[in-house]
């Protein structure tokens, strides 16, 4: 089983090892650009033991009406690699990003995952992707896997920091 004593800031000599745990996922996760992944190494916890074996970075969403403030942190690029699948990393490596992001004082923390049920287990709850302007706005107009944010498989997660 996974050990949470081997999560850890990335630092950017992860850099190319993020890269290649994202990539080995591409059906779950959206690639992100090598240059991205550097100039925003900061923002993810690797799971290393020897080897970085999972990944998990966060973005901000914008702020889109100033009279309605929603402060919305998003979850992603989270990956495990494939062999090590079922093993607890995922797990550890999700709860010590809510960890983090809950210090940050969002009103929710969202995810679009193809994974609700793995999600429920840390508190998240399914809602609506028109609930989610902010990505909408962010990410899904650009994505390259569906042609709309509405057809888009994934299902919208948000979990609640403070009661929200």
């Amino acid at each position: 089983m996974a050990d949470s004593k081997h999560i850890r800031e990335a630092r950017f000599g992860d850099v190319a090892s993020i890269y290649e745990v994202i990539r080995e996922n591409p059906e779950e996760v959206l690639p992100r650009p090598y240059q991205d992944i550097f100039t925003h190494f900061d923002r993810f916890l690797v799971y290393d033991d020897g080897g970085v074996k999972g990944v998990i970075s966060w973005q901000v969403l914008p702020l889109i009406d100033p009279e309605r403030p929603d402060r919305c942190l998003e979850v992603i690029s989270f990956s495990v690699r494939k062999q090590d699948h079922k093993k607890g990393i995922g797990a550890q490596l999700l709860t010590a990003m809510i960890e983090k992001l809950k210090k940050m004082s969002p009103d929710r923390v969202i995810v679009l995952t193809f994974y609700p049920e793995f999600f429920k287990k840390f508190g998240f709850r399914e809602t609506s992707k028109e609930n989610l302007y902010q990505k909408i706005y962010v990410g899904c107009l650009h994505c390259t896997k569906y042609t709309s944010p509405l057809t888009c498989p994934e299902k919208a997660m948000e979990y609640l920091v403070n009661g929200s």
